[in-house]
């Protein structure tokens, strides 16, 4: 049986990712093929983002409607805790310790791939998100615990995945969090609102 972890943020690559792995094929015309997952859990990080309450509440939201098992888990690292939204939108080495942290969690669980919703909008900005990074963190993981580093959208844009969302999965874009402050609304202002922006047009 293929047990997966996804790394799920409630925003808007995770959100499709999720649709995709709870669909009973992948792919589309002539690579439509049954879908290879068994079984998909969701994980999710608390590390002090001051949008921690919005992001993981719209997670939460969308997993408890689909009957997704859904697991948090709190860092309580100092250094991970920066203003995302007014700053600097990267924070150095955060999908490493994620990806170390759910390699632990799978091994654990008996689970032997991880999901990553890593897109090929992120990669100017984010260089824990490039091909380069991904590999080499597959191939760390596949040495440490035998677990799987699976990232497909990585060479799909953000606009295509709210279209293909939206078409194939039929997913209410509303339900998702992208904005990285904390207050009650999308500031749409810092990078996550520009991109979601730009792709709701």
């Amino acid at each position: 049986m293929n047990k997966a972890i996804l790394l799920y943020s409630g925003g808007i690559d995770s959100t499709y990712l999720l649709h995709e792995l709870l669909a009973k094929t992948v792919g589309s015309g002539s690579r439509q093929r049954k879908n290879p997952v068994d079984e998909v859990a969701c994980l999710s990080f608390n590390y002090g983002q001051p949008h921690v309450d919005k992001e993981l509440g719209a997670a939460k939201r969308i997993t408890d409607r689909l009957g997704v098992e859904h697991l948090f888990e709190k860092l309580d690292f100092p250094f991970l805790r920066q203003d995302m939204a007014g700053g600097d939108p990267v924070v150095p080495n955060r999908n490493m310790i994620f990806i170390s942290v759910a390699g632990a969690i799978a091994k654990f669980r008996g689970s032997n791939m991880i999901f990553i919703g890593c897109t090929q909008s992120d990669y100017g900005v984010f260089p824990d998100c490039r091909p380069s990074f991904l590999r080499s963190a597959d191939e760390t993981l596949m040495g440490a615990v035998g677990v799987r580093l699976i990232s497909p959208l990585v060479g799909m844009k953000k606009s295509d995945i709210v279209t293909d969302g939206r078409k194939k999965h039929g997913i209410d874009w509303a339900e998702t969090w992208s904005c990285y402050s904390g207050d009650d609304e999308p500031c749409g202002e810092c990078l996550a609102c520009q991109e979601r922006n730009a792709c709701m047009d």
